[in-house]
């Protein structure tokens, strides 16, 4: 998981796309690490920095944030929901590339092509004139009407969507 701890401005609104992330498995992993971050944080205990942040969050964006739990792991998770939910965070999408959808006709021609090994996939004009030649024009039309998705999808990949994908 990986978590995006914004900065704010001077009146305490959160400043969109900015700030820090933070990556762990979990939310305690996740707070362990704006914990490491923080400054002087070596010198207080895990609920020390949670108060920290909390009476932060209240003197600096007017914002009452609320955290619940017992354990360690029940505080991160309330911290962490709480700061979501206040529009303090966001929760970022895996690193895992997704791959681009195509209807199967565009995948076939793409795969045809590369098969073929007459041009650098990279090439997409090149791609879209060999895709027709070999009597995949819906491929070749798909590529021209959708470069960035092109150009994506030879990077991370192409998905056959059983609907048929971005047409």
């Amino acid at each position: 998981m990986r978590v995006l701890i914004k900065n704010t401005d001077l009146a305490g609104k959160p400043l969109e796309g900015e700030g820090e992330v933070f990556t762990g498995k979990t939310s305690l992993e996740i707070v362990r690490a704006m914990k490491g971050a923080a400054l002087f944080s070596d010198q207080v205990s895990f609920e020390d920095y949670i108060d920290m942040l909390l009476r932060n969050a209240k003197m600096l964006a007017g914002i009452d944030l609320m955290v619940k739990g017992d354990s360690p792991e029940e505080k991160a998770d309330s911290l962490l929901a709480a700061l979501i939910d206040h529009g303090l965070a966001d929760v970022l999408e895996d690193d895992a590339p997704m791959r681009i959808p195509v209807p199967a006709v565009v995948w076939q021609g793409i795969d045809a092509v590369r098969l073929s090994g007459l041009t650098n996939m990279l090439d997409r004009p090149e791609v879209t004139r060999i895709a027709r030649e070999l009597d995949f024009s819906e491929a070749g039309g798909w590529i021209e009407a959708h470069p960035k998705e092109y150009a994506e999808g030879v990077f991370r990949g192409f998905v056959v969507e059983p609907d048929g994908g971005k047409s």
